[in-house]
């Protein structure tokens, strides 16, 4: 399975999810979008920024006092309107997975298929 299909196949997987993103965060730059209705440049633009400052930023630096050392792997911010969750893998600090859903989408189910479409991209690189 290439990218695309890989996130499109998490989106089927996990009801809620409408949108699926893979980023490399030392390029600063989404590299697929699974989407029904393709977001803004400036969206997509967005959503690295955002996976960067919760990955690697200071909300990172401060999570490390009760998570521990090391990279954060998932982080999460959810409102009323949209949840979006940031994954990444011990063995690729600067690939990421990014996903927006509702929020009412099971968050652990999207987190444990978020762990393996990242891993299956990963590894067909």
């Amino acid at each position: 399975m290439d990218v695309t299909e890989t996130l499109d196949q998490l989106r089927k997987d996990v009801p809620g999810c409408d949108v699926a993103a893979f980023a490399d965060l030392s390029s600063s730059m989404v590299l697929c979008v699974s989407s029904d209705a393709k977001p803004a440049q400036e969206e997509i633009d967005g959503l690295c920024a955002s996976a960067s400052t919760f990955l690697n930023g200071v909300l990172a630096e401060g999570a490390s006092a009760v998570v521990g050392d090391g990279p954060l792997e998932v982080a999460m911010t959810a409102d009323g309107s949209e949840a979006r969750v940031f994954l990444r893998t011990k063995a690729s600090d600067n690939e990421v997975l990014i996903c927006l859903c509702h929020p009412d989408t099971e968050l652990g189910k999207l987190v444990d298929c978020g762990r393996t479409a990242l891993a299956s991209i990963l590894k067909s690189e």
